[in-house]
């Protein structure tokens, strides 16, 4: 191994952990710097060395660390809200890992090193344990949240400087039909999450400012993955009246979504030229030709994905009720399966329905489904409950992030790669520790409850006056 990634290593790493003296919700800075090249300062090669070290197996030793630094906690998942999914969750990785294993198709190791993407999800259990005060939940919804405007800027950044821009960052990129820029940002659903988080705090009056709102909004239209785009835009309305808010926060939902996507197709199309100089084409573009492609099932998106899934579609008819398990391309099986597709990983990054099926089988996949469709509908009934704005906030938004993966498995796997499933364990995280400390404190000072006795008076003293009104005391010093 080069000593300068090692040396590279041990500076990012320090830099996550100096972070940690300052707050433990530097907890996701530490997890959040490899995954995102350090802002695109870093280049995945100087952090990682072929067959030994990656950013994958960075993030899964910091997730251990994490666990291990609060093994002392793990009781306190006993009454975690999200509990179920998480076994299930164990439950489809050790699936994954045993069962190539107990057909021969794999050893340990190479099970292991393909299972390193999925390992991500339990970034849940490091951030809900290690956690603790509302400090570090707060810093760390700032870690996360930061992270998917950082991107979006970044993006918007690109359309306007161009390729001398992006040259300075380490991310790929390519030029996007006649006159954008497409960026590859690592595990970019933060713009997801970041714009989710924005919208529901405009939705619900917690918080009226537009900035974020705008440029996650920008930053989400620029990824140019037209099916998170729809799948948002059917996602918001659908959380909304399954929370069971009021027609008029529904009807606010989708004027500002309709708003943000407006503005944005106005802005793009002062900057665009060629073909798409005009808000129509802006709007074609980025929106319009995804929904021709789902009508007529033809396009370049849809049939380039066809090619390549054909290929493992025939070698999932082998072995469709319980797929293969977690193949590395250099285990036994997936040498083999390498004869009769295109491509030499199994799993299949651009579409998660087959990916799912070849990692779970059918039945697996259902069950997975089912274990993202009971979270999205956890975290909207602990909504309802309406403990606190933000937490409200919090878990609408996510939960509809989640709905925007269910709905994109066709086109995209974010339910069995890192870049989907460590944004969403970020987040449920931090909501899990946020729930444990609004209930500890609600159980510590309770709300008044109101009173429909007539006032009373009450004796002074030279310490404190207590004055009741409308069943609620006030106390205060002379």
């Amino acid at each position: 191994m080069n000593s300068m990634v090692l040396v590279n290593i041990a500076l990012m790493l320090s830099a996550g952990l100096l972070a940690l003296l300052f707050s433990r919700g530097a907890a996701v800075l530490l997890l959040l710097l490899p995954a995102s090249q350090a802002l695109g300062l870093v280049r995945p090669a100087s952090i990682a060395a072929k067959g030994i070290v990656d950013v994958h197996l960075l993030l899964a030793l910091s997730i251990l660390g994490l666990i291990l630094a609060s093994v002392g906690r793990l009781h306190e998942l006993r009454n975690a809200r999200f509990l179920v999914p998480a076994l299930l969750w164990i439950g489809f990785w050790l699936y994954g890992v045993v069962y190539p294993l107990r057909n021969e198709s794999s050893t340990l190791f190479y099970a292991l090193k393909a299972s390193k993407e999925f390992v991500t999800l339990f970034s849940y259990f490091a951030i809900a344990l290690f956690l603790r005060t509302e400090r570090d939940v707060q810093w760390g919804w700032r870690f996360l949240l930061g992270l998917g405007l950082y991107y979006s800027l970044v993006e918007m950044a690109a359309q306007v400087m161009g390729e001398g821009f992006l040259r300075r960052l380490t991310f790929d990129y390519q030029q996007e039909g006649v006159r954008f820029w497409k960026v590859f940002v690592s595990f970019w659903p933060v713009i997801l999450i970041a714009f989710m988080h924005a919208f529901f705090e405009l939705v619900l009056r917690v918080n009226r400012s537009y900035f974020s709102l705008l440029v996650s909004g920008f930053g989400l239209l620029l990824t140019f993955f037209r099916s998170y785009l729809l799948g948002t835009a059917g996602a918001i309305p659908l959380v909304l009246l399954l929370a069971r808010r009021k027609v008029r926060s529904i009807a606010s939902g989708v004027l500002s979504f309709g708003f943000v996507l407006g503005t944005a197709v106005v802005v793009m199309a002062l900057v665009a030229g060629g073909r798409v100089a005009t808000p129509g084409g802006v709007l074609d573009h980025f929106v319009l030709s995804g929904i021709r492609e789902l009508q007529t099932q033809k396009g370049g998106s849809i049939e380039g994905r066809e090619v390549f899934a054909q290929g493992r579609r025939d070698i999932l008819e082998r072995s469709p009720y319980t797929g293969y398990g977690f193949i590395d391309k250099d285990s036994k099986a997936g040498r083999r399966f390498q004869e009769h597709m295109t491509g030499d990983m199994l799993g299949f990054i651009d579409k998660g329905d087959v990916d799912t099926a070849l990692k779970f089988g059918l039945i697996g996949r259902a069950f997975l489904y089912a274990a993202f469709g009971y979270l999205a509908w956890a975290l909207i009934q602990l909504a309802k409950q309406r403990l606190r704005p933000t937490l409200d906030v919090r878990c609408l938004a996510v939960a509809a992030t989640v709905a925007v993966y269910l709905v994109v498995q066709p086109f995209h796997a974010p339910l069995t790669y890192s870049f989907g499933l460590l944004p969403l364990g970020i987040a449920l995280g931090l909501i899990e520790r946020e729930l444990a400390l609004a209930l500890h404190n609600r159980a510590v000072d309770p709300a008044p409850v109101e009173s429909t006795e007539p006032m009373r008076e009450f004796a002074e003293t030279p310490e404190k006056r207590i004055l009741s009104w409308s069943g609620c005391s006030i106390l205060s010093r002379p």
